[in-house]
């Protein structure tokens, strides 16, 4: 006797109807609905996790994301958040305009026309420091203000981790 013969046609109809579900929960639903109805007199238990749920600190945070998180609006507001991003979750010591307008780039923000521009205002305004020189690339890193700064718009979500 096998697994077909003894729940062929419970594995047809569980199959049918995750077909209909999200894609990214078709496979561990599948996978629960067969335990339960291959398992007898577990249909009334709690279901057990087959593994542990997957929280926001589990996964890298993108840039946009980050940006929406803190509420900014401002282009120099969210150059800040995208120089956090890169060095908070990207673990960058330090990043050169380039980085800054390639974080643009992927959080889909229209990405600044001069980039080195942007790095000297954040820089007058003390929220970025120049940092070492990586052959004519100048590399910069955000001051300890301008990282309190964001952390505080973002405070309430990013504390949890």
């Amino acid at each position: 006797m096998s697994a077909v013969d003894d729940y062929g046609e419970t594995i047809q109809r569980i199959s049918e109807f995750v077909k209909t579900l999200d894609e990214s929960i078709r496979a561990e639903a599948f996978n629960f609905l067969i335990e339960r109805e291959a398992t007898p007199g577990l249909k009334s238990a709690t279901p057990r996790a087959a593994r542990p749920a997957l929280t926001h600190s589990d996964r890298p945070i993108a840039p946009q994301e980050l940006i929406r998180r803190s509420g900014v609006s401002k282009f120099t507001d969210k150059a800040i958040v995208l120089a956090y991003w890169l060095e908070k979750d990207q673990n960058q010591l330090t990043f050169s305009s380039g980085d800054l307008k390639a974080a643009f780039e992927q959080a889909r923000e229209p990405s600044p026309k001069n980039p080195s521009d942007l790095v000297a205002n954040l820089e007058a305004t003390g929220r970025v420091m120049r940092a070492e020189k990586s052959g004519n690339i100048q590399q910069y890193r955000l001051t300890s203000s301008a990282i309190d700064e964001v952390e505080r718009w973002i405070q309430p979500e990013r504390n949890t981790a």
